[in-house]
């Protein structure tokens, strides 16, 4: 306030009477020119240290682009059958493709989408196919975090491959190849991916410390011969991992992993989908309670376990947001909906016009789809 008051009695910073001490002597200026070069100094100095930090975790991450991954459709890897003939998967193709080929994407600058990926990739000479595809989809309109499972049993018509299910578009072209397929598909629009394999997640849930999960008895039976499987291929004693009770309980990454990959209790692989957003969301809780020394060793865990292709300047625009999403209310879903498929062969084919609508309905609020 003593600033403005002077400036308005005074026009010119030297016209300012001098103050005086008892001895006379001249009181020594400290201009407002060397005031704001040291504030200009300190946020620099700030600036280059916030970027340091966020270069230096950057440069653990593994950042692949998206021009270096190519699509393997002569190479033979492992997808499953359509269960259908040629005849048959072409007369299918014909009438999505008429269906769907006028349904515009959505845009809202509003809503970032980002696609987390779970590759089963025991040998690590290819991609892996996508056991757990999840579409994170943040809407700061709303202030939610929408969660949809994509199943892997899908219909999916993968670019440059033709028709296979949704989790061989992995397979053939890693995570860019499942993003254009679910936005050629389910018309939605994906800006980034994150993809993991499921031996790294076992170190980034332990490296949080655990989740708390309830088991029932029939998923701790399935769940301990999954445990017996991954200690097997990481040389881990597989007794110090193993579920001893059904229940509530807090458990490490092991048994997480294995609860998220049980696909034969229940309702088979629609239930996984639910373990495996279960899962995810359990994890987001306890980062919420992290303190920024943990944030900071979870990062060293994390970053070079995910393959991405998220740029610089977007992931330290989402760090910076990361309080205010992570108090964001979760939604959850599931693609197909429960009402709107049906089996064709050995693959779910949705209604697509309704599940297209219905799925930005959801996320955006709103849809392009023509009803």
């Amino acid at each position: 306030m003593k600033e403005v008051v002077m400036r308005k009695e005074y026009d010119d910073e030297d016209e300012i009477p001098e103050r005086r001490h008892s001895s006379g002597k001249k009181k020594k200026k400290f201009g407002w020119v060397n005031v704001l070069t040291i504030l200009l100094v300190v946020v620099l100095v700030v600036l280059v240290g916030v970027y340091a930090v966020i270069n230096h975790y950057y440069s653990k991450s593994n950042y692949v682009s998206d021009d270096k991954i190519t699509i393997n459709k002569s190479t033979e890897v492992e997808t499953e059958s359509t269960g259908l003939t040629d005849e048959e998967t072409d007369a299918l193709q014909s009438e999505i493709l008429n269906e769907t080929q006028d349904i515009e994407l959505p845009n809202n600058n509003n809503v970032y989408n980002i696609l987390l990926i779970g590759v089963d990739r025991r040998d690590k000479t290819w991609y892996g196919n996508s056991d757990s595809m999840i579409l994170m989809s943040i809407n700061k309109d709303t202030k939610q975090i929408h969660m949809t499972s994509f199943m892997r049993d899908l219909y999916a018509n993968i670019p440059d491959v033709g028709v296979k299910k949704l989790n061989a578009a992995c397979a053939y072209g890693g995570g860019p190849l499942v993003v254009r397929t679910i936005e050629d598909n389910y018309k939605l629009p994906i800006d980034n991916y994150a993809s993991v394999d499921f031996d790294s997640m076992i170190d980034i849930i332990d490296a949080i410390g655990g989740i708390e999960l309830s088991p029932s008895d029939d998923e701790v039976r399935v769940a301990n011969n999954y445990i017996n499987e991954m200690c097997k291929l990481r040389n881990a004693d597989a007794s110090a991992h193993q579920y001893t009770s059904s229940g509530d309980q807090h458990v490490d990454g092991y048994q997480a992993v294995a609860y998220a990959r049980i696909r034969y209790v229940g309702n088979s692989d629609y239930q996984r989908t639910e373990r495996q957003r279960e899962v995810l969301s359990k994890m987001m809780q306890e980062m919420k309670s992290s303190s920024v020394t943990e944030l900071s060793a979870l990062a060293d865990t994390i970053l070079p376990s995910v393959t991405h292709n998220i740029d610089q300047s977007t992931l330290m625009t989402l760090i910076g947001e990361l309080p205010t999403i992570l108090s964001y209310e979760i939604v959850q879903s599931r693609v197909p909906y429960d009402d709107l498929y049906s089996s064709k062969g050995e693959m779910l084919v949705p209604d697509f016009s309704a599940t297209i609508s219905r799925l930005q309905t959801e996320i955006y609020g709103s849809t392009t789809v023509n009803e």
